[in-house]
């Protein structure tokens, strides 16, 4: 079966862990971030610091099969694969027609399609974690780890993330401790206090996959006989599942900022729902809920939305067949499910341009 999407609603439980911070403010009192809602405040886990170490994950697994991976995306740098589209401008000799109908090296909506399928063949980061570089701004940043070779670049390329991800938070007011700590130096001028926090909860979390978007040339469109698909059958579906190893391996064992001296410790409490679609993106209902207390618009509160799960079995009995949900209420429970998701996984076959 062609499936389109995937996604994942969770519920998982975190304890004495200080990940994702906002920084001291000027302090020595290490602030956790909070989202707050009326007069309460519940702590939050940025969905861009998770989606970052499931990108570390992908990147070791594709290092570990053989998947091609540009130098800086091995590192996840922020311009990853810039200095790819820069070799191809300079190789193609791209123009690019600025606003005074002048023109200057760089790319063109014109250039897009074969940028693109080159990008993503070449780089599997690249393919599923997306990109933007505005040339002119973004260029200047490693003329000098180039050599110096480049010239004034303009144009901008972009390629959105298959796989979004929500912010953890908390399905309870932030319960927050802290405790002060010393940065030792032999030298008294040099020995230095610092406070640091801890934190336990319930967190509601959610994520979605674009299955059918890897590999997929956003750009195809651009030019006459260039093919949707940049990839082979066999090399979208070795990626799919990578991507879906390493959130799985994510979910199974989180990986946060901050975890060296304040490792979380896990419950083993993990449950939630994998919905697959082959009708367009995948639909999910997070386990946390916007509410109002006592039913007063001045009291609003997150709750917890126990009604999720037979939310999306409803939605399935009415969909049919376009949606398949899989539920799990323990760490083994998700990694079998995810398994059988992996091994059911299938694309239509492609051709390379």
């Amino acid at each position: 079966m062609d499936y389109r999407s995937l996604a994942i609603s969770f519920r998982i439980q975190l304890g004495f862990h200080a990940a994702n911070n906002e920084g001291a403010g000027g302090t020595n009192v290490m602030e956790p971030r909070r989202i707050t809602v009326g007069d309460r405040e519940y702590d939050g886990i940025s969905g861009e610091i998770i989606r970052h170490h499931i990108l570390e994950n992908f990147v070791k697994l594709c290092q570990q099969n053989d998947v091609p991976l540009h130098d800086r995306c091995k590192g996840l740098a922020p311009d990853r694969g810039l200095t790819y589209l820069i070799d191809l401008i300079q190789r193609n000799n791209w123009k690019h027609t600025r606003k005074d109908g002048k023109k200057e090296d760089g790319i063109d909506p014109e250039h897009y399609p074969q940028a693109t399928a080159q990008i993503l063949q070449t780089c599997a980061v690249c393919d599923v974690g997306g990109f933007l570089y505005p040339l002119g701004e973004a260029t200047e940043k490693i003329k000098v780890a180039l050599g110096g070779t480049i010239g004034n670049l303009g144009g901008a390329l972009k390629r959105d993330s298959c796989f979004e991800v929500g912010w953890l938070i908390t399905e309870h007011p932030a319960i927050i401790d802290y405790s002060q700590h010393s940065a030792y130096d032999p030298s008294p001028e040099f020995h230095k206090l610092f406070v640091q926090n801890m934190r336990v909860g319930i967190y509601g979390g959610v994520l979605r996959l674009d299955l059918d978007r890897i590999g997929f040339n956003d750009w195809w469109w651009l030019q006459l006989n260039v093919p949707q698909y940049v990839l082979q059958e066999q090399e979208r579906k070795q990626r799919i599942r990578l991507l879906l190893q390493a959130i799985r391996q994510w979910l199974l064992s989180p990986s946060f900022a901050k975890q060296t001296g304040w490792l979380q410790h896990m419950s083993g409490f993990l449950e939630g729902a994998i919905v697959l679609s082959i009708d367009g993106l995948a639909p999910f209902y997070s386990p946390i809920k916007f509410d109002l207390e006592d039913n007063d618009p001045n009291k609003p509160v997150i709750k917890p939305n126990p009604e999720y799960l037979d939310m999306l079995n409803k939605l399935k009995e009415k969909c049919g067949d376009t949606l398949e949900v899989y539920s799990f209420n323990n760490p083994a429970e998700l990694k079998e499910r995810m398994l059988e998701i992996e091994g059911k996984i299938d694309v239509k076959e492609t051709t390379k341009p």
